[in-house]
């Protein structure tokens, strides 16, 4: 018996059903809007969706997938959307009506933490992962992701991981019209996608597609940094085929319980054989046991995280860094990430090692999504640092104070 034999299909939701819709964003297949469901009195996100065909015959047909829901660690899929956003004015427009995640995703969490998550936080969400994309490749037939990455894993109001976006590269178009990015791109993210299919037109994506993303997804999750920051797309999609991986020397193995066997199967995932590969079965039975030497402290990791990102002000106080570089700076470019002796990453998040991972690390170098420029020749690189402007002669107090580290028991 398959699992989504006894799954009836998705309703069709329209304006007369919501209200307040107000747009969180734009995902990797189009705009996003929260709405409040009138009928069932809770919040959902509603998906816009860009299709390649122009009608809503595709994406009825992967929405009735994408239904055979169930399982907990996988966005549930309420229904299709069809209306115009409660304004008459506005053209038809049609999308999927999605549970919706109040604490955003795994990417925003990590740039928010400006690096990784405390270990058993971090844990739990590799091992959740892998429960929600061995659920789907169990499906009859089996869903692929075909994009996953940081963004792509959203968290609830506990922090629990839920994977969305599963299956939409098949029946949507590319994020070029949402986020600028070319249309070769489709069908994946470069430095998550396999090498095979960087270097064959007749790739076909398997299961094993999917398990190489999961491997490179876990070194974000564990070292808090987006994978080959700095480089040439061009060279990365050229590197990979050739054996190139995220740093690994980024990572002390000896910092926690269980980091040695959980950095072995990152490894294993991102094989050049994708026969190599293990399934995701047989990952989360390692991530199971990783998760559980850690699991007493995820109560208080959560707790932290969570007041972290209430607005702890005086815990997310950084600080402000000033160079007399010139505008026309040219920024280091990583040539070459092979596993094994690695080039240290220019990167917007930072990772310590200290022998112990704090709560929240404080970059070590300036987010460049953050810089500001005042006078020409002169850079200021800022993050959430409180500042008091003193009359017309741009003097400015800068208030700091040192992030007070909770660090789980």
């Amino acid at each position: 018996m398959d699992a989504g034999q006894f799954c009836r299909r998705p309703e069709v939701v329209g304006d007369d059903s919501l209200q307040g819709f107000v747009k969180i964003g734009c995902g990797g297949f189009g705009q996003i809007y929260r709405a409040k469901h009138t009928g069932w009195v809770i919040e959902v996100a509603i998906k816009l969706l860009l299709y390649k065909d122009g009608s809503t015959s595709s994406i009825q047909r992967e929405a009735d997938l994408m239904f055979q829901g169930g399982n907990t660690n996988v966005i549930r899929i309420f229904g299709l959307y069809e209306g115009r956003l409660g304004e008459s004015r506005l053209p038809l427009q049609s999308g999927l009506v999605m549970e919706f995640m109040a604490k955003g995703s795994v990417s925003g969490l990590l740039q928010t933490l400006a690096g990784p998550p405390p270990w058993p936080l971090g844990f739990r969400m590799a091992h959740q992962i892998g429960l929600g994309m061995n659920f789907l490749h169990h499906l009859s037939p089996p869903l692929l992701h075909l994009d996953l990455k940081p963004s792509n894993v959203l968290l609830n109001d506990s922090l629990d991981a839920k994977i969305t976006d599963f299956g939409l590269s098949r029946v949507a178009r590319s994020v070029s019209r949402c986020t600028g990015e070319r249309e070769e791109d489709e069908g994946g993210t470069l430095v998550y996608m396999p090498p095979e299919a960087l270097q064959s037109v007749h790739y076909k994506p398997s299961k094993a597609s999917d398990v190489y993303s999961y491997g490179v997804l876990l070194w974000s999750i564990i070292t808090g940094k987006e994978p080959y920051s700095g480089a040439v797309s061009s060279l990365v999609r050229f590197r990979i085929p050739q054996g190139d991986r995220p740093d690994l020397t980024l990572i002390n193995l000896s910092e926690t319980a269980g980091l040695e066997k959980l950095v072995t199967l990152m490894r294993c995932c991102w094989d050049q054989d994708a026969h190599a590969r293990p399934s995701f079965l047989q990952c989360v039975n390692v991530t199971e046991k990783i998760f559980e030497m850690h699991q007493r402290d995820i109560s208080d990791a959560v707790r932290d995280v969570l007041k972290h990102l209430d607005g702890d002000v005086s815990s997310s106080l950084k600080p402000v860094q000033i160079s007399s570089n010139t505008h026309n700076e040219e920024h280091p470019q990583v040539s070459s990430c092979v596993t094994g002796s690695l080039p240290k990453q220019e990167t917007a998040a930072s990772y310590t090692h200290t022998g112990k991972r704090e709560s929240f690390p404080r970059p070590t170098a300036p987010l460049r999504t953050q810089r500001q420029t005042s006078t020409p020749g002169v850079h200021i690189n800022m993050s959430n640092a409180f500042g008091v402007q003193i009359g017309n002669n741009n003097c400015m107090n800068i208030v700091q104070r040192s992030r007070q580290r909770h660090q789980t028991k």
